[in-house]
């Protein structure tokens, strides 16, 4: 009997393969091993004649006989040809092959996971982070935390001092969370605090911390527990977290003075992004830490000079890492070239601080900390509506689409005087619309005028005292313009946009709606103005799409016109607006002062460039005063101001500075006096 051999056919991807197994054939069109059924035949007689006991030669005479073909095609058998067709046909069919080596390639996958998911044996209180966190650490896909070389050496750092110019993602927060949890699991009773500019990056460092507690039972079983059986995770009002060993860690946003600081001392200290740190929060953030502590600060650079983080970059008593984003080993050309676009090649700001890493070009903040932190309140009305191109997908036509936005926005029809503001990006971008209530010189001193906490020893008894005039005078003559809707979305095409757009007017009657033309905004402004279903709306005087690029003729009092970038003139609205606190925030959407907080510009050949990226709701709002500039008609047609600009108004306009100087201390005389 013939024996089944395990030897695996050796054959060749091509026509003309040879050793093939009988019974199969190479098709050259398929690039696949098929049956050959001529062989498959011709292995059946032969077995049938071997059962019946005949010789290999008595099988050839038989083969040729009834004139069975060969492989080659002829009827010359041999003895040995006819073993090797008897022989051959036994081995395992070429699929069965396919499925043993796919089955095997599975264990192996399989194998690699468990060793990949299998914990290694570290103790909780190993001294080396490195260690620690790929032993106790967990990706959000479940695989083990592993480090890349440029994070290993800042990890195992045992410097005092420590600071990062950074590119975006290069592994800061992975970086941060990683040593706030070895040190507060490796050190009995140790004292640390992470520390943000913004409460949006706080929390997503809270995030990291509360994941790979939850992810691990060892992280999750040392957090402390008080008497009442409670776990002491802390979030209001402020994040904090206490261990069995009674280390704490502390979670704290800057704000504009740094208040939030003030009452705490500790060992170690982790700034976040801590070049948009004002000077009054890093004044008091250093006092926070003890003698012999160690502090580290990550961030990506703004271009700011007179800063704190500059000076710290430049100091030779701190070490300072430098991360581009392209030490990340996910780095491709594609994202190269998706970012040099995006930014505006190697020599932009943009390119510079996010993707290299560097101070680059001389940035200056382009809007006031201060200022802005005053226009934050609690706006009971205020929601957010964040639509997405998924809960649209299935409306199969446009009146399926208005009721589901309707659904969607749930906004009644509304009185009062309301402003919209819109930023509509490509498909794949967001698209900013925030709709503003305006309400009349309702403000009072107390509403209006915000203490803090060592305002004394800042300003002079004279000085308050002016403060308090203007303050005054303001709250009798200022109308207040508070954002009460925002509506966030992402992926919805431009027709959809429009439709949306016209819902909230119908819900608002808007006295006027300022649009960006880039992206999507030509497209929308056009539909709204010009197709039917849109015309009882009136939009005509009241729509208005803006080209940030472009130039704004502004009246001067003599007579003449002042040009003045669009963007720019914008941007002075807002500052005005601001110093003035007639615009008013939600402080619940802290993404809004993100974005603001983290705007900056450039000077380049006098000509001032705005940090690109996250400035959506910005330009939404650049968009919102603009038109209602606009839409004030005394201010454009009699170019006669409806009120006293600011000196920051005129800190970017270009010539005629001894005009516009002598414009200013006109309305500031009249400021003062006014009854």
């Amino acid at each position: 009997m013939l024996k089944k051999t395990s030897k695996k056919p050796h054959y060749r991807g091509k026509s003309g393969c040879i050793n093939l197994p009988y019974g199969w054939k190479w098709t050259e069109g398929n690039k696949t091993i098929v049956k050959d059924p001529q062989e498959q035949k011709n292995i059946s007689l032969g077995r049938r004649l071997r059962r019946k006991g005949l010789s290999l030669s008595q099988i050839k005479a038989q083969f040729e006989a009834r004139n069975v073909l060969n492989r080659a095609r002829d009827a010359s058998w041999t003895p040995e040809s006819i073993r090797i067709l008897l022989t051959r046909h036994i081995l395992t069919p070429i699929w069965q092959l396919r499925k043993d080596r796919m089955d095997a390639h599975l264990r192996a996958e399989k194998k690699a996971q468990r060793e990949a998911r299998r914990v290694p044996v570290v103790a909780l209180n190993e001294p080396d982070p490195v260690k620690w966190g790929q032993g106790h650490l967990l990706n959000r896909d479940g695989s083990r935390r592993a480090y890349w070389p440029h994070q290993v050496d800042d990890l195992r750092a045992q410097d005092e001092n420590i600071i990062h110019l950074d590119g975006r993602d290069v592994g800061k927060t992975a970086d941060l969370s990683t040593l706030a949890l070895h040190y507060a699991l490796t050190t009995n009773k140790g004292t640390g605090l992470i520390a943000a500019s913004l409460n949006g990056q706080l929390l997503s460092i809270l995030e990291e911390i509360q994941f790979q507690i939850e992810q691990n039972p060892k992280l999750d079983s040392s957090i402390a527990v008080s008497k009442n059986g409670h776990r002491k995770f802390q979030r209001l009002p402020y994040p904090r977290i206490e261990f069995t060993n009674g280390s704490v860690l502390y979670f704290r946003s800057a704000g504009t003075y740094g208040e939030a600081f003030r009452s705490l001392h500790v060992d170690r200290i982790w700034v976040d992004e801590g070049a948009w740190l004002s000077e009054e929060a890093w004044r008091a953030l250093r006092q926070c830490l003890k003698a012999g502590g160690k502090m580290r600060v990550y961030s990506t650079p703004n271009g700011l000079r007179n800063t704190t983080y500059y000076r710290l970059t430049e100091s030779s008593r701190w070490r300072v890492f430098r991360w581009p984003s392209w030490i990340n080993p996910a780095w491709t050309q594609d994202r190269e070239a998706d970012l040099l676009e995006f930014y505006g090649g190697r020599g932009s700001a943009g390119w510079q601080h996010e993707v290299a890493g560097e101070h680059g070009a001389v940035s200056y903040g382009a809007f006031s900390a201060e200022c802005f932190e005053r226009c934050l309140r609690d706006v009971l009305e205020y929601r957010k509506v964040t639509i997405t191109g998924q809960e649209l997908a299935d409306c199969s036509t446009e009146q399926d689409t208005a009721n589901r936005l309707e659904m969607l926005l749930n906004v009644p029809v509304q009185d009062g005087t309301f402003w919209i503001g819109a930023d509509l990006g490509y498909t794949r971008d967001p698209t900013e619309l925030l709709v503003f209530r305006e309400s009349g010189g309702e403000m009072t001193k107390d509403k209006l005028q915000r203490t803090n906490e060592g305002e004394a020893n800042r300003q002079s008894a004279i000085d308050n005292l002016q403060s308090t005039i203007i303050d005054n005078l303001q709250s009798a003559i200022c109308n207040l313009q508070s954002l009460v809707l925002r509506v966030h979305m992402e992926g919805v095409s431009y027709p959809q946009i429009a439709q949306c757009i016209g819902i909230l007017d119908g819900a608002f009657s808007a006295a006027g709606i300022g649009v960006d033309n880039g992206g999507n905004g030509v497209a929308v402004v056009q539909e709204l103005l010009t197709l039917d279903k849109y015309r009882p709306r009136a939009f005509s005087g009241r729509l208005h799409g803006f080209d940030f690029g472009s130039v704004t003729q502004i009246p001067l009092p003599d007579g003449s016109d002042a040009r003045k970038r669009t963007k720019e003139l914008m941007t002075s609205l807002i500052n005005g607006a601001l110093q003035r606190r007639e615009l008013v925030f939600p402080a619940e959407d802290r993404e809004i002062a993100d974005q603001f907080l983290t705007q900056t510009y450039t000077l380049s050949n006098g000509i001032v460039v705005y940090s690109k990226g996250n400035d959506h709701v910005i330009d939404a709002v650049r968009c919102m005063m603009l038109a209602r500039e606009k839409s004030n008609q005394d201010w454009f047609d009699d170019r006669t101001p409806t009120r006293p600009p600011l000196p920051l108004m005129f800190a970017t306009f270009g010539g005629e500075k001894d005009k516009q100087q002598e414009y200013w201390s006109e309305h500031k005389m009249r400021f003062f006096i006014r009854e």
